[in-house]
């Protein structure tokens, strides 16, 4: 009975109050919204729309966590929230140079690796980041005045100087530069919409937890 109990109180720990979760979906999604606006007006500022992605997830899973009262809520919230908001970070990419970059053949003429090293905040551990730039030459010899760029270790494993391929190009410099084959607006879409149908059924069932602790709360009970 004492192990019923002390489960119970932890069930019925968090709000009480079904608004809690309508005003965090809604919140949800308007950052949805605004990631998507942010990345696809200002796409050479992708680092900005990260952040701002990062922020609205920290957002909603410590508010999920605080309705809820329970830390599973970070497991069964943030994982979906995630994935709703690199497909909106992607898409949104994809969408403003599929629409301002032109399908261009050019050549690799150089591959240049930068490595840095990061530390944390104690500085005690370090980490090496990794930045390739590729540049790119017409076919006809003009030059290209977009470098492409890859963050990460290995970087276009496939590229190598010399090879001739397609990448799409903003001839205003506004979006960077891409590799054609990278823009998948249909992979976009089902990753967005995986996560937002995932996240839709997330709050739906936490809302339905919070109804139940609504109607079990001492002021119905009393009202009955």
């Amino acid at each position: 009975m004492m192990g019923g109990s002390a489960s119970g109180s932890r069930w019925n720990q968090g709000s009480r109050n079904p608004l809690s979760i309508v005003i965090t979906g809604a919140v949800f999604l308007v950052g949805i919204g605004l990631v998507f606006a942010v990345g696809y007006l200002f796409p050479s500022v992708l680092l900005v729309t990260i952040i701002l992605g990062c922020v609205f997830f920290v957002g909603v899973t410590l508010a999920m966590r605080a309705i809820m009262g329970t830390a599973w809520a970070y497991w069964f919230t943030g994982p979906f929230v995630a994935i709703a908001l690199i497909g909106t970070v992607m898409l949104a990419e994809d969408v403003a140079l599929s629409q301002a970059g032109e399908v261009t053949e050019v050549v690799v003429m150089d591959h240049e690796v930068d490595v840095m090293t990061e530390h944390d905040s104690n500085g005690r551990h370090a980490r090496k980041v990794y930045t390739h730039t590729y540049t790119l030459q017409h076919t006809d010899g003009g030059p290209v005045s977009e470098p492409l760029i890859y963050r990460g270790k290995d970087g276009f494993d496939d590229f190598d100087t010399g090879d001739t391929i397609s990448v799409l190009i903003d001839p205003e410099g506004k979006a960077p530069t891409k590799p054609a084959e990278d823009v998948d607006l249909p992979a976009d879409i089902g990753i967005l919409v995986t996560g937002l149908v995932t996240s839709g059924i997330v709050f739906l069932i936490c809302l339905i937890v919070v109804l139940l602790r609504w109607t079990r709360s001492p002021s119905q009970q009393h009202v009955r």
